[in-house]
């Protein structure tokens, strides 16, 4: 007992640094958790934007329903350069929203989202001209290698 008591002032300091270091430890833990729900929503409005987007856009929401003429060597729809422009911002749109979805909430079901949505402009995706555009380049290796081989799957048709 005799030792504690000499002692206390050593065991003082370093139980405090211990609790400095377990509040420093839970600091940066709860910092970590907000910037990963702070990502979270901010992907999740990255959705919801683009699927306010699709809602009022349906001729470039999906393709294959063939709403509108889609020319990929001319870069037209309907005839229109500047309707083929809004749908390559429309799929800018996608490609950011899912990208940004998968990196922070890897799930099998925003897995099969995404899936869906880049199955719907397959053809764009694999024209010569997206390609060739660099856009490719603006995304992680992740990402674009989840790009391939989700292109890679045979797309269901209605009939």
């Amino acid at each position: 007992m005799v030792w504690f008591w000499d002692n206390a002032v050593t065991i003082g300091t370093v139980v405090m640094a211990a609790a400095a270091i377990a509040a420093l430890i839970y600091a940066h833990l709860q910092i970590s958790e907000n910037r990963r729900a702070e990502r979270r929503g901010n992907a999740n409005e990255l959705w919801r934007e683009y699927l306010r987007l699709a809602f009022d856009n349906p001729k470039l929401s999906d393709p294959t329903l063939r709403l509108a003429d889609f020319n990929y060597e001319a870069l037209t729809i309907d005839g229109s350069p500047e309707m083929f422009q809004k749908y390559e911002l429309f799929v800018d749109t996608i490609l950011n929203a899912s990208e940004e979805i998968l990196e922070v909430s890897p799930t099998k079901e925003w897995d099969a989202a995404v899936r869906i949505q880049l199955k719907l402009h397959r053809d764009y995706l694999l024209s010569p001209h997206f390609l060739n555009s660099g856009y490719l380049e603006q995304y992680r290796p992740k990402f674009r290698t989840f790009m391939h081989e989700a292109l890679k799957e045979t797309p269901k048709r209605n009939a």
